[in-house]
């Protein structure tokens, strides 16, 4: 079938790529739309490229192709393709919590023709829900953001930070303005801060233009910091989840989101015992520090219905593009012109 391959060092190309296997108990689903996530930079720019022929795409809608016998499913149906696929038999399977599967695994070669799923992890769509729409709620557009911020309780009233205005970042900005939160936004690029303001961003900051970040925040939060943080940067930066951790309100919440492997430093907790009180990081302040991955496939509804209540997530995407223009795509991504591109066939 045709698909996007990554050559590495920022090259791709449209070719053929092996056909996937249907096997019992998968439907056979022909792409519509496919969105280019943040975490496919980490394949896409460095020089070794993926180590199969075929590109890491994740978030995916489409129609039914071949039913493979599903007596939910007929040919024709569209469908949101869930981004992470549990085993569908295991305690957190049965409970819609397939991110917890031992045997848990992601979607990938979604910028192409087809895509395989198992027929338990597909949504059907209602005409209500249009192509870009279904591919953020089927994957990380709109996934992570809800996760996220419902899980660490954002309502209205609240000052939350995110750092990183990257799709993420940004999915997060526009929801947690939505549930009620003054969201200061933080990012190097000057693009991707305007486009936090204009969802609704209360605050921007770059960093690259103060001295001072901690200060900065503080200075905008009345002295106290923010009482949520969010860390939606791809990759991670151990330097930056430490300003996160010094800066949020006593008795807030940390949150997050990015691939990297920074973390909370032991030693420097540990010390901290010996410091002023104001810079015992975590316990000295009450602080809750999560992590979360994805929403699980069981929030779907309640997704779509924050949808149909005027909830606008594809305010997100900022371009569509074909196929056949994908490296230019990619590009404009990796250059941080774009928010959200969708990907169509």
């Amino acid at each position: 079938m045709r698909g996007v391959i990554f050559l590495g060092n920022k090259k791709m190309e449209l070719g053929e790529i092996p056909d996937p296997k249907v096997r019992e108990g998968d439907v056979l689903v022909r792409v519509k739309a496919s969105a280019i996530c943040g975490s496919e930079m980490e394949t896409f720019v460095p020089p070794k490229g993926l180590p199969w022929k075929g590109n890491p795409g994740h978030e995916v809608m489409g129609v039914i192709e071949d039913p493979n016998g599903s007596k939910r499913f007929h040919e024709g149906d569209r469908v949101g393709v869930s981004t992470l696929q549990g085993c569908g038999n295991c305690f957190w399977c049965l409970q819609g919590k397939q991110i917890f599967c031992k045997k848990v695994r992601g979607i990938r070669n979604a910028h192409s023709e087809y895509v395989v799923s198992k027929e338990i992890w597909l949504h059907p769509l209602d005409d209500d829900i249009n192509d870009g729409t279904a591919v953020l709620l089927s994957g990380d557009g709109m996934g992570v953001p809800y996760g996220a911020s419902v899980r660490s309780g954002v309502a209205p009233g609240d000052i939350t930070c995110v750092f990183g205005t990257g799709p993420v970042g940004l999915g997060m900005t526009l929801f947690q303005t939505y549930l009620g939160a003054r969201v200061i936004a933080v990012d190097i690029n000057p693009l991707a801060l305007e486009r936090a303001k204009q969802l609704g961003a209360w605050k921007t900051i770059n960093p690259k233009e103060t001295k001072d970040l901690k200060a900065a925040i503080l200075d905008m939060t009345f002295g106290l910091g923010p009482n949520k943080s969010f860390d939606a940067i791809s990759m991670g930066n151990q330097d930056l989840f430490h300003t996160m951790l010094d800066v949020t309100m006593p008795g807030g919440t940390v949150v997050t989101v990015a691939h990297g492997d920074h973390g909370i430093d032991h030693v420097r907790e540990r010390l901290s015992f010996h410091l002023d009180p104001a810079k015992r990081e975590i316990w000295g302040r009450n602080l809750t520090v999560m992590g979360n991955w994805m929403c699980n496939f069981s929030d779907w509804s309640d997704m779509v219905a924050l949808v149909r209540n005027g909830f606008q997530i594809d305010r997100i995407i900022t371009n569509h593009f074909p196929i056949e223009a994908a490296d230019e795509a990619y590009r404009r991504v990796s250059e941080g012109l774009e928010g959200k591109v969708i990907l169509t066939y």
